[in-house]
């Protein structure tokens, strides 16, 4: 007698789907077969997760086909799932109409052996596909697909079809959400966002600073620090807060106006400040203010 997998089965298959039409998707750029193959295993992906997103809440009789009132061993079909999930959402990380559209293109691809629609919108389909899952998975089970880069970021970075799907789930996020977007310093993308509404494997909580495209990260309470520029006046100067150099210098650069110059610790209160606004020196110590200085002139 034929069962219906579990939880944990459906977990590994829609994670197994979704890495794979991730790798594809990285190949795409310079072969668009792949890019098929790629959409092909990512509405696999999304239909396994939905599956296991039932299963995982309990509600797995809800996507059973029912005979004389009795739950079968049997799904009901993936669109019904679809539209199930949405009556069931106020707000939801993915778009339904994009879903369904990976569906069509989906079923285009495997029976009638082509896609006719543009291939930057079906790769743009695939991106928010695999962030839809990902984002979903983390918010309601505190899973991840995706994991920290460590400062390697993934060629897929560079890979134009991927760019321009993180800017569209990017713009999606920020059309609900009120949020801050920077541009990446690693990979010059217009991506970044706070941990508040996005996590990577190594990189959980509202302290981190993570890029969609490149996955690099920084924490802005132990890594960096996130102070205003000086130059255009934005929050958006990073600076290198575990890299002293010498007389207090740290390193550091504005995302929005790409200012770079050095910036100083403070020797009384430890804050970050720009030399350019003004300071106080006593036999070498660097101070942001006189307030600093004066509590400051009988320890140094």
């Amino acid at each position: 007698m034929k069962s219906l997998p579990n939880e944990d089965q459906l977990q590994e298959a829609f994670v197994d789907f979704s890495m794979l039409a991730f790798e594809l998707l990285e190949r795409a750029d310079k072969d668009y077969r792949y890019l098929k193959f790629s959409a092909v295993n990512a509405q696999v992906a999304l239909e396994l997760f939905l599956k296991f997103h039932f299963t995982k809440n309990g509600k797995l009789h809800h996507i059973q086909k029912k005979k004389n009132g009795v739950a079968q061993n049997e799904y009901i079909d993936f669109s019904q799932i679809l539209n199930l999930y949405y009556s069931t959402r106020t707000w939801s990380f993915g778009v339904k109409r994009e879903l369904v559209a990976l569906l069509n293109a989906r079923n285009s691809i495997l029976h009638k052996a082509r896609h006719t629609g543009a291939p930057e919108e079906l790769a743009i389909n695939v991106v928010k596909t695999l962030y839809f899952i990902h984002s979903t998975w983390h918010s309601d089970f505190g899973g991840l697909l995706f994991q920290r880069s460590y400062g390697l970021p993934p060629p897929i970075s560079k890979n134009k079809m991927w760019r321009k799907g993180v800017q569209g789930f990017v713009e999606q996020l920020e059309s609900v959400h009120d949020m801050d977007i920077r541009t990446c310093l690693a990979c010059q993308q217009h991506s970044v966002i706070t941990g508040e509404f996005f996590g990577l494997e190594g990189a959980e909580g509202m302290e981190y600073l993570i890029c969609l495209n490149c996955f690099d990260s920084l924490d802005i309470e132990h890594e960096a620090r996130l102070i205003r520029c000086h130059v255009c006046h934005s929050r958006t100067y990073i600076v290198e807060a575990l890299n002293e150099q010498e007389r207090q210098l740290y390193a550091g650069k504005c995302t929005a106006c790409l200012e770079d110059n050095f910036v100083r610790r403070c020797i009384q209160c430890e804050s970050f400040y720009h030399p350019e606004d003004g300071e106080f020196n006593k036999k070498g110590r660097y101070f942001c203010s006189l307030a600093c200085l004066e509590c400051g002139s009988d320890r140094f």
